[in-house]
């Protein structure tokens, strides 16, 4: 009984798939630099206020933790500033990159 159910909670972990949103963009972190600046694309962007910052599990973390050289989606909000980024994953990147063909 008790395998059944670890066989099923891993089966319905493996099918679970991040929400990422439809109208994001695509990019790469540079080398940040004090906050609200982000560089994304080697350009300078300004973060938001109440932005958030997803890593690749999900969780948000702070500014300064954003590394360099990572894959991301972000979303712009009325202003032209980051609302979100998303630190993808090598899976996401791939799916995003075969969506925009």
């Amino acid at each position: 009984m008790l395998a059944a159910v670890f066989a099923t909670a891993q089966i319905g972990y493996a099918q679970l798939q991040r929400l990422l949103p439809a109208n994001g963009k695509l990019g790469v972190t540079g080398e940040q630099r004090a906050l609200p600046v982000v560089i994304i694309n080697g350009q300078a962007a300004k973060l938001a206020p109440g932005g958030i910052i997803f890593d690749a599990s999900n969780r948000t973390i702070l500014h300064q933790s954003l590394p360099a050289n990572a894959d991301v989606l972000f979303q712009l909000d009325m202003n032209g500033d980051i609302q979100r980024i998303y630190l993808l994953t090598p899976e996401e990147r791939a799916r995003l990159d075969q969506a925009k063909r």
